[in-house]
């Protein structure tokens, strides 16, 4: 089996793009897969970034066609992917919708419900083995019920449901299983003890909301993502891996090595999973120091993006033009000169002068006047988040969050607002190859 994660196609530097990176990324995917020749191929979440543009739509077809001529492809929904633009990519993917859906190589698991998740087998090329795989799209927080009235409560509902959740997804994948089927977990979730990039929003990597470990089900290989760094799992009882991200897509991944996991299983066999290491894209370098220490350390720098902190005694109007020129093949996306008494940033010329306080910052001044603090202000601004955190701000999750909010804001209590959990089956209750 070959399992990739995170692509996270569209993401931007600043203001830059970076397709010739993720064109050379993904062809680099591409052919490692064609030479490990596997019999199915996992990609477990965050295909884009976001909204994806004209070109990352293209990118992601012709990638994912690419891929189907390999083996057949199974694609999870991350947090930063949506039901409708994959929905729509699978349409594509199906000759707008005129090919048979057993005769399309490329499936997409974009529902958790119990009657829509993504169950299904895969004949092994060699011997009579079957790769059956249960797939798992990102589930956020605010898809369960919350109440702000009782704040220590939220991680244990959470931790409740994500147990009955992935406990059906393994009674499902489970039921008549042979001896020679194998089976695979496809899920994109934090899981607790995993090591982060610190790559994505805080209350996405959020301890409180990581995955128990025991919760996890127990079968012949874990294929997860959201976490950027490539990694193991350990201390659960089976193999499982973060593929990781393709590139290091921001400076919290700037010490990440990139790659893609090549993994082989067999009833009865000691699992073979190997990290094959991925060498596209720029790197990305953060400079800091004084003048003196930042020249010393440029002439390694080469091909990179770079952030720079340098510590001066003064103003210097001719700082971004000398570091320019002591860079010359980089792309340096923030200048921050550290001065006694001072922090000015020195932007590129196309970037905005002015910084206004944040959204964040403005009501955390203010909704401690309204009467919310402590545990309670903590929980709006956690909710605030996960808002902003939305892929499709014109299509948010189903959840009580946003009116709690605003009466939060407003200072009115909470009473009449319907905060009920929409993914759980009732009749779960509170139930716990290659």
């Amino acid at each position: 089996m070959f399992h990739t994660s995170d692509w996270h196609l569209g993401r931007q530097i600043s203001r830059h793009r970076r397709d010739a990176e993720f064109d050379a990324v993904v062809n680099e995917i591409i052919e490692i897969a064609t030479d490990f020749t596997p019999d199915l191929i996992v990609h477990s979440g965050d295909l884009f970034d976001g909204r994806p543009s004209t070109d990352d739509f293209r990118r992601a077809a012709e990638a994912l066609r690419r891929l189907g001529e390999v083996a057949p492809v199974v694609v999870v929904a991350g947090n930063h992917d949506t039901p409708q633009v994959l929905t729509f990519l699978e349409y594509i993917l199906t000759d707008m919708g005129t090919r048979p859906r057993d005769q399309v190589r490329v499936r997409f698991a974009t529902d958790a419900r119990p009657d829509g998740l993504l169950l299904a087998e895969y004949p092994a090329a060699a011997g009579d083995l079957t790769l059956r795989i249960g797939a798992l799209p990102y589930l956020h927080p605010n898809r369960f019920a919350y109440d702000f009235t009782d704040p220590a409560m939220t991680t244990a509902t959470y931790a409740r449901r994500m147990r009955a959740v992935q406990a059906d997804v393994y009674r499902r994948l489970a039921s008549g299983r042979g001896p020679r089927d194998l089976l695979v977990f496809a899920a994109h979730l934090f899981v607790a003890g995993a090591t982060p990039s610190y790559s994505e929003r805080k209350i996405s990597l959020a301890e409180d909301y990581a995955v128990d470990v025991a919760a996890l089900p127990v079968v012949d290989y874990g294929a997860l993502g959201h976490i950027h760094k490539p990694q193991r799992v350990e201390n659960i009882g089976f193999p499982a891996c973060y593929a990781g991200s393709p590139l290091q897509l921001d400076f919290g991944e700037i010490r990440d090595s990139k790659s893609v996991a090549l993994v082989e299983i067999a009833p009865g066999e000691e699992p073979r999973i190997g990290l094959e290491p991925l060498s596209s894209g720029r790197r990305l370098v953060k400079l800091t120091g004084s003048l003196e220490e930042i020249a010393q350390r440029a002439g390694r720098v080469g091909d990179a993006w770079v952030k720079i902190e340098v510590d001066l005694d003064g103003p210097d109007p001719a700082l971004s033009r000398y570091l320019a020129d002591l860079l010359p093949r980089a792309t340096i996306v923030g200048i921050e000169e550290r001065r006694p008494g001072a922090v000015e940033r020195v932007l590129d010329s196309d970037a905005a002068a002015t910084e206004l306080p944040g959204v964040e910052d403005l009501l955390r001044e203010y909704l401690p006047g309204r009467g919310v603090s402590g545990m309670a202000l903590d929980r709006v601004m956690a909710t605030l988040a996960q808002l902003q955190a939305e892929p499709d701000p014109a299509d948010l999750a189903p959840c009580c969050e946003e009116e709690m909010l605003t009466a939060a804001i407003a200072g009115y209590g909470f009473k009449g607002i319907d905060r009920g959990g929409v993914l759980i089956d009732p009749a779960l209750g509170g139930s716990e190859a290659r």
